[in-house]
């Protein structure tokens, strides 16, 4: 039995907070492979004209239709140039996305259990009387609290997390791994242009990098981050809902969602495709 396809399967039931996580997904994905995609609908018609006239000229299916295979050479080259881009942009919108996620699904349980903002910190009167209700001024104090803890690294939001609400954001500590990659290189492609720098050595902790020299992203490391993401925020999300009671949503409603390629309980060998977001995975993957 395979495991779980993270990148590809969604939950039944989801937080406000993972569902907007979700539907960005989706559209990424979607933005990512849509160039692929209809490539491999061009090219297989090309194919099929050749198979089918080819015998006509000596040349074969090139001398029938050379503006075409031309095309198809010249389209080809296009997609493979724009694969880097197209994956560091893959990779930074996932990991945006994810810390957006915590950022509200934190807001959410707050929220529902104002007494996890207990704290010595005052605020002024003013900021108080902006507030139509105690309802209002507590989602605000909430969202505050969550932007101070969202300057702050992965590790301290962790921290925060397990210490304020007993939970721990990731299950198995290769995924927390590949997360924290993601973030060391959405932060080297944001602030360096992807540049090569001591402090993103050390955080990769990989002694083959070379200072100065513009780090690659892969198209492996993005599928590689993008499915612990998933499978961090899939985890983690089912977890705090039960424990903060916090309202969930039918997510088999929603566009974005899907069973994944491999069914309803993501496992097995079953093709069972389903949604744009598990669609454009695979054209992306080649697959």
């Amino acid at each position: 039995m395979r495991q779980k396809d993270h990148f590809t399967w969604t939950p039944k039931r989801v937080t406000a907070a993972a569902a907007a996580f979700y539907a960005q997904h989706s559209r990424d994905v979607l933005n990512m492979a849509t160039a692929l995609a209809v490539f491999k609908r061009y090219e297989g018609l090309v194919d099929a004209m050749g198979r089918t006239f080819g015998h006509l000229s000596p040349e074969g299916p090139e001398g029938i239709f050379p503006e075409f295979y031309e095309q198809r050479r010249n389209f080809k080259k296009m997609i493979d140039d724009s694969l880097p881009a197209r994956t560091e942009f893959g990779l930074t919108r996932c990991v945006d996305s994810f810390l957006v996620y915590i950022s509200d699904v934190l807001t959410e349980a707050m929220v529902a259990r104002p007494e996890l903002l207990k704290t010595q910190e005052q605020v002024a009167l003013e900021d108080v009387l902006t507030h139509a209700n105690l309802s209002e001024f507590i989602s605000w104090v909430a969202e505050r609290r969550v932007a101070q803890l969202s300057f702050k690294g992965v590790n301290e939001i962790s921290r925060h997390v397990e210490k304020t609400l007993g939970l721990s954001i990731h299950q198995e500590e290769v995924d927390w791994v590949a997360l924290k990659q993601g973030v060391a290189i959405r932060n080297l492609i944001v602030h360096r242009r992807g540049v090569i720098d001591d402090r993103f050595k050390r955080l990769m902790e990989d002694s083959t990098l070379t200072r100065g020299d513009l780090f690659a992203v892969s198209h492996d490391d993005y599928l590689r981050i993008a499915k612990s993401v998933m499978k961090i925020v899939g985890e983690f999300d089912g977890r705090i809902a039960q424990k903060f009671s916090l309202t969930t949503l039918d997510a088999t409603a929603e566009t974005w969602y899907s069973p994944g390629r491999w069914g309803e309980q993501g496992y097995g060998e079953d093709s069972a495709v389903s949604g744009p977001a598990s669609e454009a995975s695979v054209a992306e993957a080649g697959e």
